[in-house]
């Protein structure tokens, strides 16, 4: 038994350690390490089960076909994506994912590649960039007989020059999209809501990147919107 515990820890130890290695790159530059069985929900009641996963340059749905080739789903009819044990939704064109619903708004984060650091060769990158770097991300958004094929790209996935990444908060209230910000928050609340805002600021210590925090404001605004 004590032998059994033994392997079951590491094998666990190398499933974290498997897990916190991921870093999306210039040659994968995806928010999921692999392709994840998914099911996309369209209006009509209809839906399509296939392995999924999110492009960080747009923020864009691909998935797999048949033949293992990549293609980008649009969102028009997207009413909701599941990948693996997340909930997806199409905000602004880009996938958010769901982090709490309340009524018919709900508390999301965008993931998100910062670029602007990788091409201008700010920060922890070093050096800049050429174009090639852009071609590598770009050519992965098309779809149709340009379609890149997955076994290709694993193959290269190693090469690529590492994506930082970036994560902001927006609230999605009666289906407009507002950042997670006092300010914001402020502006769609009822002039009741207004009043209440300022004792609820002063009894919660909010803290505007944190998940307990903003799933208090949301059911704030449930409240007083």
């Amino acid at each position: 038994m004590k032998k059994l515990f033994s392997v079951l820890l590491v094998a666990l130890a190398t499933l974290t350690a498997n897990a916190q290695s991921y870093e999306p790159n210039t040659k994968w530059p995806y928010i999921y390490e692999n392709f994840t069985d998914g099911t996309i929900f369209f209006e009509g009641n209809k839906k399509k089960e296939c392995m999924l996963n999110i492009h960080l340059w747009g923020n864009k749905l691909h998935y797999l076909n048949e033949d293992q080739r990549i293609f980008q789903s649009e969102d028009k009819g997207v009413i909701r994506v599941e990948i693996g044990s997340d909930a997806y939704i199409f905000s602004d064109h880009k996938l958010v994912r769901i982090i709490a619903a309340d009524k018919n708004n709900v508390l999301v984060e965008l993931t998100s590649g910062d670029f602007d650091a990788l091409f201008s060769g700010t920060g922890a990158y070093g050096s800049s960039l050429n174009s090639s770097a852009s071609r590598d991300l770009s050519s992965l958004d098309l779809g149709g007989m340009d379609s890149p094929e997955l076994g290709r790209l694993l193959q290269e996935r190693s090469d690529g020059r590492e994506i930082s990444l970036k994560h902001k908060f927006f609230f999605i209230v009666n289906g407009k999209q507002i950042d997670a910000s006092k300010k914001d928050v402020e502006g769609l609340l009822s002039d009741e809501g207004k009043k209440e805002w300022k004792t609820f600021l002063k009894q919660n210590k909010i803290k505007w990147k944190n998940v307990d925090s903003l799933k208090q404001v949301l059911s704030f605004i449930n409240l007083y919107q």
